[in-house]
């Protein structure tokens, strides 16, 4: 990669506030015809509260400020611009041969994905700086993405990296700090940060692309959706509908081909009297949150200090995948305790969430994605708790000496049935987050420590 950059900085009476700067970035990860990207940016901020007019005595501080950059993305593999050749067998006479192939499509416009964003935020402080607020709208256009669109068989190959389609990101940020109570004995600050974040897919690969379908696939079928109109990597399956508890039931409900008294039965959500795929599939949830948020106390009281943080956020789900292996009733499995009030007969029938035991019945339940495997991804969660004290010292050689214990990870409250902020993934591309695969779970830590200031 080669970069030039030219920057410039210009303040007028520290009151009038001025940076614009230029790049122009080449990555050999490119094509020829795409290699060099421009990236401009400037912003601008006045300090109102120094303007002689300025009388508002309780406002300390004012400031507005604005922004607009662009930025570039080459975070892709070497030489994806190429069509590349490697090593393959091939069988003549039962004999195996080594030759040549080609690995990939190559691309010869393959360029930069480009960001654009744009920034207007102002900073408050009141009653002397006790109270301070900061206030930040962002809004991003992501273009030209990274991205593998699939080609036709015919090719020989099942994708292409290219640059395609146009994402939309917004969202407001909040962050609030006081000193609730400051004297010479006692001292009690707090933190406040809140953001809602937004986005939106305006643009696919090409007009005619409403949809594109991401992540894990079962049966054929991939557990995300991206459309136009939507946030990018909604949850997307069928909707689950408990059991068929017996025969009437099963005779009075839709069905899938294989269904049968015992199984799990879904909505059929297009109205023609069957269960189909993916007629009957549908955006089933989000696993983007509906805001974040983190909160920070820290009290001191003589030579004692207590600090607790706090984070969490509200109005996701996530995709319990762990579930297609914890309840696999077609061999000696370990699964869920709940499977044990599974259905066995139609007097019977369980508590109506999982289907029989009978061999090779239960792939429906466990191998199509449905609202079964989303769980509300909400937390609250009390990350770290410390307690300390600052022993009272009249030693030359030291100047302080603080001891203090900790815990990380100290409690959750969340109705989800592990720890929600794990083993969530996220695709590099973004468009299949929130997805629980099952790995080691957080740990708590509870540690002792000793600070010295010589």
């Amino acid at each position: 990669m080669l970069s030039f950059l030219a920057r410039l900085n210009y303040n007028y009476k520290s009151k009038y506030l001025f940076t614009a700067s230029v790049r122009r970035d080449g990555s050999s990860r490119f094509g020829p015809n795409n290699r060099w990207g421009n990236f401009p940016s400037a912003s601008v901020g006045w300090i109102v509260s120094k303007e002689d007019f300025w009388r508002v005595t309780p406002v300390s501080f004012l400031k507005l400020r604005a922004s607009y950059g662009i930025t570039g993305n080459f975070e892709i593999g070497n030489y994806s611009f190429r069509s590349t050749v490697g090593p393959v067998y091939y069988d003549f006479g039962n004999t195996l041969f080594q030759g040549r192939a080609a690995n990939n499509l190559g691309d010869n416009n393959l360029g930069w994905e480009r960001k654009k964003q744009f920034n207007i935020g102002a900073d408050v402080y009141l009653l002397n700086d006790r109270i301070q607020l900061t206030y930040n709208y962002y809004r991003t256009t992501s273009s030209d993405l990274l991205y593998n669109v699939s080609v036709p068989v015919s090719s020989g190959f099942s994708s292409i990296q290219t640059n395609i389609g146009e994402l939309k990101f917004w969202g407001h940020e909040i962050g609030l700090s006081t000193t609730n109570i400051r004297n010479n004995r006692f001292t009690w600050m707090t933190t406040l940060n809140l953001s809602f974040d937004r986005n939106r897919v305006e643009k696919l690969s090409t007009e005619k692309t409403n949809a594109i379908y991401q992540g894990m696939v079962n049966y054929g079928f991939y557990s995300h959706i991206s459309q136009v109109g939507s946030p990018v990597g909604l949850f997307y399956g069928a909707v689950w509908d408990g059991v068929y508890k017996n025969q009437q039931d099963f005779d009075n409900s839709p069905k899938y081909a294989d269904s049968q008294v015992g199984t799990i039965k879904f909505k059929d959500l297009n109205g023609d009297g069957k269960i189909t795929f993916p007629e009957d599939y549908t955006t089933t949830g989000t696993p983007w949150p509906k805001y974040i948020f983190g909160l920070t106390n820290q009290l001191n009281y003589r030579n004692f200090d207590l600090g607790l943080t706090i984070t969490g956020n509200y109005g996701n789900q996530i995709l319990a995948h762990y579930e297609n292996w914890l309840t696999n009733l077609d061999g000696p499995f370990n699964v869920l305790e709940e499977v044990k009030d599974r259905w066995k007969s139609p007097t019977d029938p369980g508590a109506g969430k999982y289907g029989s035991v009978q061999q090779g019945t239960t792939y429906l339940e466990r191998d199509r994605w449905s609202t079964r495997y989303l769980k509300d991804g909400s937390f609250l969660s009390f990350k770290n708790i410390t307690l300390g004290y600052t022993l009272p010292l009249n030693v030359k050689t030291i100047r302080s000496l603080r001891v203090y214990s900790s815990i990380q990870n100290a409690g959750l409250i969340t109705k989800y049935p592990g720890n929600p902020e794990v083993n969530t993934r996220n695709a590099a591309s973004g468009s299949s987050p929130g997805v629980d695969e099952g790995s080691y779970p957080v740990p708590r830590t509870v540690s002792f420590g000793v600070n010295i200031g010589f």
